[in-house]
Formats: C-alpha cells, structure tokens, sequence
C-alpha cells in the first residue's frame, strides 16, 4: 500500500512539472527543491552519524544508517534532476 502511495505521490509531482498552468508547475518546483534539500540534509546527517560511531556498531543499526545513506543519496539525486529539469521543459 505504501508504494501504491509513493509511486501515485511521485507520478502527481511529475505530472505537475510538466503542467501548463504557471502555479501548478512553480510551487511543484519549490516542493520538489524542498525534497530535494530535505534528502541531501539527511544524507548529511547520518554520514556524521556514521563518521562518529566509527562505522562500528554492535547491533544492525549501523546496517541501517548505510542504508539510509544510500536510499536518502538516492532521493537526493532523483529530486534534484527532477528539480533542474523542470527549469530546461518551461520554455
């Protein structure tokens, strides 16, 4: 259920990019900066976390925040093309 979420959240902000109306593709632009900055954030945040527990851990927490580090780096990457080519379709 959470993916039918994800991928319908995702498909309505693509749609939105692409829209004709000005409003509609302007503040899905800011919402998808937005994404954008909040992923790089905590891509940021759990490689400090990673960096001061030495990259050891004695449970799978340290599993999880390689996992995070990748999942928000992968975030990070989508919404920031998705971000910079809206700017490139405007026109």
């Amino acid at each position: 259920m959470v993916e039918l979420v994800c991928a319908g959240a995702l498909a309505l902000l693509i749609w939105a990019l692409m829209a004709k109306q000005p409003i509609i593709r302007t503040l899905a632009r800011i919402f998808t900066g937005v994404l954008t900055l909040a992923s790089a954030a905590a891509t940021i945040f759990l490689f400090k976390v990673g960096q001061q527990a030495h990259w050891t851990s004695d449970g799978p927490a340290m599993a999880v925040i390689m996992l995070g580090i990748l999942l928000c780096g992968i975030f990070a990457l989508v919404f920031g093309g998705l971000f910079f080519n809206s700017f490139n379709r405007s026109s």
